[in-house]
């Protein structure tokens, strides 16, 4: 198993502020500055200092939390990942037939990436930047975040409700198709939110030769649930 080479650290402090602000305010302001300026302009362009800056923080403060750059970024890619498979999980516990199981993985994919558009972009771009252990385990989580479509792919063509000659191929098509939406989607377009992840649920569902019954059902229960 890859060990992190940066872990967060709990400020020194004893009064744990920074900037006027308590502890968890200061990480959350730290979080949205560097979302945002590796976001916008990369990672090896942003600097701790620009990040504290952005944070409206002092510049020594920002060590008191994280010893170094790529140890917020494994913070941010981390949070992102655990709060999306926690997602995904429940989403998916609320079924049982496994074409029930991955409409409600699909929508909740969908809906979770363009709602944190910054977030996904930062996590899937920077991964280059990191250093060879926490790229391993950031790779490891995405390998297992994708062993449950590619899971419940399989439990389909089980059950002889879904078809694919290659379920992990079928697995990285959707997810990349999925992921697209945050490219796109304008919450000021024709669509909403909720109809692009309908649509998804049945061009998914459909590719994988899904009844018509089938993916009508899986909408209405995934969009209700």
């Amino acid at each position: 198993m890859a060990e992190p080479a940066a872990t967060v650290m709990e400020p020194a402090s004893g009064n744990r502020r920074a900037g006027g602000r308590r502890g968890p305010e200061t990480r959350d302001a730290i979080h949205a500055a560097a979302v945002d300026l590796f976001a916008r302009l990369g990672y090896h362009a942003t600097s701790m200092r620009a990040i504290a800056a952005a944070a409206e923080i002092q510049p020594a403060a920002i060590y008191h939390w994280y010893p170094s750059k790529e140890a917020i970024l494994v913070d941010l890619q981390d949070e992102f990942m655990e709060r999306l498979t926690e997602k995904l999980d429940a989403a998916m516990g609320r079924y049982e037939p496994p074409p029930l199981k991955l409409a409600a993985a699909v929508r909740e994919h969908v809906v979770f990436h363009d709602l944190h558009r910054r977030e996904a972009f930062v996590t899937d771009s920077e991964i280059r930047a990191l250093t060879e252990g926490p790229r391993r385990a950031l790779i490891a989580q995405r390998d297992a975040y994708q062993q449950s479509f590619i899971g419940l792919i399989d439990a389909g063509v089980a059950d002889g409700s879904l078809r694919a000659s290659d379920a992990r191929v079928a697995a990285y098509a959707i997810l990349l198709q999925c992921t697209g939406v945050a490219l796109w989607f304008d919450p000021d377009g024709p669509l909403e939110l909720d109809r692009v992840a309908d649509l998804h649920v049945e061009l998914v569902l459909g590719s994988l030769g899904a009844s018509p019954e089938l993916i009508k059902t899986a909408i209405s229960w995934s969009s209700d649930g």
